[in-house]
């Protein structure tokens, strides 16, 4: 018993600090991307250089997290302080919590006559680990709402109405992206959907491509990425949902963002791009290999996971933000009804032609591109109906009669 607990505290130490210091680096990676769309230079003071052309900003990350624990812990006056917090308690608890279910598959380490079978998971053997995964990323928008709901702050409390609505309703197509891998895999848990992608190219991005981009779409709301942050837009929120935070409750509130993303990429690259699985290179199609493969497979696994993450900060610094009257349209309007159509289709193939890849490869590229042609025809920006930006609200009589002199 007692190894048993060895076991699972060292998996949660190395889950913990390597999510921490990648948040860190994603960080630095970020700043990076953004530079270099901007045409400008990113990170480059901070730490010693490694070669000639100037990486001393690998120590942003070291200087970052310094700045936030020197930073004041101050505390307004006139916030809720269990809720103020309990808030950003909440959202990183619960970011990390659903990442105690990805699998890195099972090792196979001789030791004497014996093998001893290491699952490379924090939370082995659950049944219902996609569903774990999903009701945890969900519980963020708990902590979203708390904290603008307690900092009693109008920029705060609008960005907590923001999240609410916007996370409540991207989690509908969310799921509905997510039940057509359910489908074509027969399982909830996160290692059988891999092992059943393990059959040549047979990830299910090949197969379900509607079901992919709505999943994908759905996943930048939930984890509030550009074009999708209006829950903290600098523009018109100061801050958002955080503007009353500060120092190391803020730092809370930011790694928990990149957390998100992380468990975002996590998910696309299991469910979608066949996780560990890449033809020809990751051994047999079996969960439990041996150190080698295994290696070979956590690599595989993290590259993908990594370029995930690379394009979503690229749309960041691409693609312009929506409005909040747009954001929700596109959510009942656009993405509810495609998730619905994978969802149909996917079912119909699950029941009349069960195991037929090639056919259901066909037919989900069809529907995609089907579904994309039907959508950008009748969108109310291709359609001339698109709403016009609310006009500027009209002058208090003071503030006319001073223009006016």
């Amino acid at each position: 018993m007692i190894y048993l607990v060895i076991e699972a505290l060292i998996k949660i130490g190395i889950l913990i600090g390597g999510v921490m210091t990648g948040v860190a680096y994603l960080v630095l990676l970020e700043r990076r991307i953004a530079a270099w769309v901007q045409d400008r230079r990113g990170p480059n003071r901070v730490g010693i250089p490694l070669t000639d052309f100037k990486m001393a900003g690998l120590g942003q990350p070291l200087a970052d997290g310094l700045k936030f624990l020197f930073k004041e812990e101050y505390t307004p006056g006139h916030v809720d302080r269990v809720a103020y917090y309990l808030a950003p308690v909440l959202i990183m608890a619960s970011a990390l919590l659903a990442m105690a279910v990805v699998p890195f598959g099972a090792v196979s380490i001789p030791w004497g006559d014996k093998n001893y079978v290491i699952d490379m998971v924090v939370a082995p053997g659950l049944d219902v680990g996609l569903v774990f995964m999903f009701a945890m990323s969900g519980l963020a928008v708990y902590g979203v709402i708390v904290g603008g709901w307690a900092s009693n702050s109008k920029y705060s409390f609008l960005g907590g109405l923001r999240a609410s609505a916007q996370l409540i309703s991207y989690e509908i197509p969310l799921g509905l992206g997510i039940l057509g891998v359910v489908l074509v895999s027969g399982s909830l848990r996160l290692d059988e959907i891999i092992l059943a992608q393990s059959h040549g190219l047979s990830w299910n991005a090949f197969i379900q491509p509607l079901g992919m981009i709505v999943f994908f779409v759905a996943a930048l709301a939930e984890a509030a990425r550009l074009p999708f942050d209006l829950p903290e837009c600098e523009q018109e929120l100061v801050g958002g949902y955080h503007t009353e935070y500060s120092g190391m409750k803020l730092a809370c509130f930011l790694s928990a963002e990149f957390i998100h993303m992380i468990t975002a990429a996590f998910l696309l690259a299991i469910l979608f791009l066949g996780g560990w699985h890449f033809p020809g290179l990751t051994g047999p199609a079996t969960e439990t290999v041996g150190p080698v493969y295994a290696a070979i497979r956590i690599g595989v696994l993290l590259i993908k996971v990594l370029l995930v993450i690379v394009l979503i900060m690229l749309i960041r610094w691409s693609w312009p933000r929506f409005r909040f009257d747009q954001l929700m349209d596109r959510a009942w309007k656009v993405m509810l009804p495609l998730g619905l159509v994978n969802l149909i289709i996917t079912a119909f193939l699950v029941e009349f032609a069960p195991g037929q890849t090639v056919i259901h490869a066909v037919v989900g590229w069809g529907a995609m591109i089907g579904s994309l042609v039907v959508t950008a025809m009748f969108s109310p920006t291709a359609t001339g109906r698109e709403k016009a930006a609310p006009a500027t609200a009209p002058l208090e009589p003071e503030v006319a009669l001073a223009k006016t002199r």
